[in-house]
């Protein structure tokens, strides 16, 4: 496929890493190709042409655009879409109608469907409901900023789009535009290219990662450079708002939480450190939509608490979390515990103790919080580590946010089993049965 300016209706000149996403998107040789960059980097103007020139280029093909939602994708990602249509008044919300661009033959806004002059169809989509898409098959599909879809699996969707393009006529590629938004799916897949259980990515190989510095971008007025150097330069979030790279969200919950200094295992930045033999205790949140979770948790003789595993599966019963301790051979320890009675006579029959979660966030999250920032230790250790087989759980603590605390629709659920398990052994009540932290 050819790119830049030649094919595009209507084109700009490119500048240079967006020049290098066209050349991959129409190489042949990539299922998905990222687009990753900072503020102003021309991330939802590149889609927007990618998807008009496919519909151009392939007659009657089926492409689809996909904003976080239809609420934000209406002034963002849709508006420059119908925008980048050559013809003049385009845009539907500034009083116009995509009809009036020479290549459309029919917008329909009920059912957000473009049709082109050519029979080629485009539809403005979004990722909160992506099921919907399940049984249509496209040629082009473009995702713009992936790194905001809340509350939906990337992984899910990944799987799902990419088997919907499976046409004759192509291209069958899937484009992500996105700056990165904390260390969630989208970080794991592009950055560190791991699979949802943190493994290698087995499609990494059809994947191309093109990171682009908003500095860089030649068609941004100087002021705007400007701007957005006093704003970002030299901050926490340089590497995100301009260099195309990753910063921890802002009003993290466990903000002290990071992998250089709370992560351990062969090939994390700490050693694993000596544990006590013969000391466990887990957390355990239950869920069925949600994911149920047990940790598995150690000490060291230093009272530091390690993290060394986790059951994190999600439309499962109850007893395939009690199954995950006893068919891996886990230790006899407490298991602080949902307060549901049939789950906890469940791990009791199990061999395991069994105490009632102490679940107040306002005391709970503090300990935890204390835990990852100790101060009293002389040797500056952490009290609390994460190994780093427990990928749910450092996704978790990295992305967890102070407006999602308590809410319903909050990804928590390592969170919470961590919290128990805390509150268990660091305040202990009268039903804690003498576990007590030796110092």
């Amino acid at each position: 496929m050819a790119t830049s300016s030649e094919t595009l209706v209507g084109a700009p000149d490119y500048w240079d890493a967006q020049e290098r996403t066209f050349d991959a998107l129409g190489s042949g040789a990539f299922d998905l190709v990222v687009f990753r960059v900072g503020y102003a980097g021309g991330k939802t103007l590149l889609g927007s042409d990618w998807i008009h020139m496919v519909a151009t280029q392939h007659p009657g093909s089926d492409n689809l655009v996909m904003a976080p939602d239809y609420q934000k994708g209406g002034p963002a990602t849709y508006k420059t879409f119908l925008d980048r249509l050559p013809g003049e008044n385009t845009v539907p919300a500034a009083g116009g109608d995509p009809e009036n661009s020479p290549i459309i033959e029919e917008y329909n806004r009920n059912e957000r469907r473009l049709t082109y002059k050519n029979g080629s169809i485009a539809r403005l989509g979004s990722a909160d409901k992506w099921n919907r898409y399940a049984g249509s098959e496209f040629n082009a599909i473009w995702c713009d900023e992936p790194a905001h879809y809340d509350n939906t699996d990337l992984y899910d969707l990944t799987e799902m789009l990419t088997s919907r393009q499976r046409t004759r006529q192509g291209p069958n590629v899937m484009l992500w535009t996105s700056t990165g938004a904390g260390f969630n799916d989208y970080y794991e897949i592009t950055e560190k290219q791991d699979d949802a259980d943190g493994n290698d990515l087995p499609w990494a190989d059809r994947m191309k990662v093109i990171v682009g510095d908003s500095r860089n971008n030649p068609f941004l007025p100087e002021d705007a450079h400007e701007k957005l150097r006093r704003q970002f330069e030299g901050t926490d979030r340089e590497a995100q708002a301009l260099a195309g790279g990753f910063a921890a969200p802002t009003g993290r919950v466990y903000s002290d939480f990071s992998r250089e200094r709370h992560v351990v295992g062969p090939d994390a930045p700490n050693p694993v450190p000596d544990l006590r033999d013969g000391w466990r205790c887990y957390g355990y949140d239950h869920g069925w939509s949600d994911p149920r979770v047990v940790l598995e948790v150690a000490q060291t003789e230093y009272g530091q608490l390690v993290v060394l595993d986790e059951f994190y599966r999600e439309g499962v019963e109850y007893q395939k979390a009690v199954a995950w301790l006893t068919e891996n051979d886990k230790p006899a320890g407490t298991v602080h515990a949902e307060h549901e009675p049939e789950h906890q006579e469940a791990f009791k029959r199990a061999g395991y103790r069994v105490e009632p979660a102490i679940k107040d966030l306002d005391e709970g999250i503090p300990a935890v919080r204390d835990r990852f920032d100790w101060r009293d230790d002389p040797e500056s250790r952490p009290g609390l580590l994460i190994h780093e087989r427990c990928v749910n759980t450092i996704r978790e603590l990295q992305d967890y946010k102070e407006d999602e605390v308590g809410g319903a629709g909050a990804t928590d659920h390592a969170a919470d089993s961590l919290r128990y398990v805390v509150m268990g052994v660091d305040e202990p009540g009268p039903q804690a049965g003498g576990v007590v932290m030796e110092w």
